[in-house]
Order: structure tokens, then C-alpha cells, then sequence
């Protein structure tokens, strides 16, 4: 299983518009193309973490980005800044 880590830093304000197309679209989408988010966290207002895996990471993120859900919807509109990679678990 492969996973990844994504810190996201959100633009002023922009929180609740952020979280409702999380829990909304981003989650379920994830889940129905069989990622596992393994958890999500508020590190501030405007300091986010959260980790997703999957089997096959490279390709089925390439169907989650094509998807026609996930389209209709722009999260990046959100971020002041974006971090991501893959980490290896210890425990």
C-alpha cells in the first residue's frame, strides 16, 4: 500500500468553503475509486494534514483527476500552498 502525505496551507478564511468539498466531494470520490484516507487534521485555521493510500497510487489517481466529479469541483481555489509525499510506515 502506498501513501501519501498532503499539507495543504489555506488561503485566509477559506476553511469551511475548504472542508465542505473535502467531506463532500474529495472523500467520497477518494473512497470510490478505492483510496483509504487514513486520517485528516487541523493543524491551525489554515494548516491542514491528511493522508491517503492506495494499492495502486499513480493509477488511480490519474482516474481520480479525470473524473468528472472531481472536476466539477476546484479545492485549489483554497490553497495558499500545497506539500506533498510519499512516506514509508515505521509502526
Amino acid at each position: 500500500m502506498k501513501v501519501q502525505m498532503r499539507r495543504y496551507t489555506l488561503k485566509e478564511g477559506a476553511r469551511e468553503a475548504f472542508q465542505e468539498v473535502f467531506l463532500k466531494t474529495i472523500v467520497p470520490l477518494r473512497q470510490a475509486l478505492g483510496f483509504q484516507v487514513l486520517g485528516a487534521y487541523w493543524l491551525s485555521e489554515r494548516e491542514f494534514l491528511w493522508f491517503v493510500a492506495h494499492e495502486r497510487f499513480e493509477e488511480a489517481e490519474k482516474a481520480y483527476y479525470e473524473h468528472p466529479e472531481r472536476q466539477k469541483v476546484r479545492p485549489q481555489e483554497f490553497l495558499e500552498a500545497m506539500d506533498t509525499c510519499f512516506v514509508e510506515r515505521l509502526l
